[in-house]
């Protein structure tokens, strides 16, 4: 196949951008992702320090093992020990506070894509990602969780996408204290969202069954499909309804009382059941919900792309031994990062998949492509001042 010039990305906010790596790094720089500065004793910039992390990141390898590996090439780039003292100087509560605003405005530099489908209304898929700790150290950040991956103590990260985007787009992502509640947790991340833009609904698994959030959501007048229990109070309207949840896609939607705890408190809201496989599957939404059970069912599914969007954010996590809580904080921040730019490089493409055979074979990118990319544009713009890069 003939060698063809990559296109120029993104085709707005970055046009004037050499490489894609130059625009990752001084969109990170510009928004301070990392509110500390550089020590002064240190000899290396901010951006130094960025550009090292993102190495790290995109081959995902460990910052002090691609520091050493750099300089052995005679490339100016800081030590990786030094690179994660400046990490710990960053303190969890500033990395939360500046990483909000900088999702917030990371989506006004979106081409006009996903600036159509911003104005039609965001539908948010909210969800829980663990990262493993291995180490025995007392944190007010780690948790323990069911058993997975030789370890039963995880840091846990609540993170917001937006699902029908053109491509998934991460809106934030904050790592959670003991102490928070799955209310606060939620409002945290979600209430500029709901204040500024228009959020047509907010998609949750079972972990997000909580009277206290969705009363808040009701209060807000939110849509929202959050997936329900089945305990004693719905099982009686599974057996009632079982004869017409044994046909292959049907549905029942039922008027139901959601109850806090062993309190005499309940919100009404509306269930839905459907058949999936040998189990029932229970949905709750508004009461003032008026689309069929089908509709739901359908609209709970787009949850589900999550699991490959994380599957993906983790060819983009460097490795690391530490367990200080703002390194692993940045450590999946900018794996979520990536994955951001990933797909505001790829969304233009879909607009050329379509077109010719050709192009569909020619403009086939995965996450490793991605990676390719994003080095090879590295080495040749930043370390040897060329701008132009062709696949090969």
């Amino acid at each position: 196949m003939t060698k063809i010039k990559l296109p120029r990305f993104p085709p707005r906010k970055a046009r004037k951008t050499p490489t894609l790596i130059k625009f990752v790094v001084h969109w990170f720089d510009k928004f301070q992702i990392l509110p500390n500065p550089i020590p002064t004793s240190s000899p290396f910039d901010m951006k130094s320090r960025l550009k090292l992390l993102l190495l790290s990141a995109i081959n995902r390898t460990s910052i002090s093992r691609k520091a050493r590996d750099l300089r052995e090439q005679d490339l100016p780039i800081p030590s990786g020990e030094t690179t994660l003292a400046w990490l710990k100087t960053n303190s969890v509560n500033e990395i939360t506070l500046s990483q909000q605003g900088g999702f917030i405005n990371f989506l006004d530099s979106l081409p006009e894509n996903f600036q159509r489908a911003r104005k039609r209304g965001m539908l948010l898929a909210i969800d829980f990602h663990l990262d493993p700790n291995y180490a025995k150290i007392k944190s007010p950040y780690i948790r323990g969780g069911k058993p997975k991956a030789s370890t039963s103590q995880f840091y846990q990260f609540f993170s917001v996408i937006w699902v029908n985007a053109p491509e998934p787009i991460t809106l934030g992502v904050q790592l959670l204290p003991k102490q928070y509640s799955t209310l606060r947790r939620v409002q945290d991340l979600l209430s500029h969202l709901i204040t500024h833009e228009r959020v047509i609904g907010i998609l949750g698994d079972g972990d997000f069954y909580n009277y206290d959030l969705v009363e808040w959501l009701l209060h807000k007048q939110v849509f929202f499909v959050i997936r329900g229990r089945v305990n004693t109070g719905v099982k009686p309207l599974i057996q009632k309804y079982q004869n017409k949840l044994l046909h292959k896609g049907d549905t029942t939607i039922v008027d139901y009382q959601m109850n806090k705890g062993h309190t005499r408190k309940r919100i009404p809201i509306k269930l839905v059941l459907s058949q999936e496989g040998h189990r029932v599957l229970a949905l709750i939404v508004p009461p003032t919900c008026l689309l069929s059970g089908k509709e739901i069912t359908s609209r709970y599914r787009n949850r589900f792309m999550i699991e490959t969007y994380y599957r993906q954010m983790h060819r983009f996590q460097m490795f690391s031994c530490s367990q200080h809580p703002a390194v692993r904080y940045v450590i999946v921040l900018i794996a979520f990062w990536l994955c951001n730019f990933w797909a505001y490089f790829k969304s233009p493409l879909n607009f050329i998949k379509s077109t010719s055979r050709r192009c569909r074979v020619d403009f086939v990118y995965t996450a490793n492509d991605f990676c390719e990319f994003l080095l090879t544009s590295w080495h040749q713009a930043l370390f040897r001042e060329q701008d132009v890069f062709s696949r090969r």
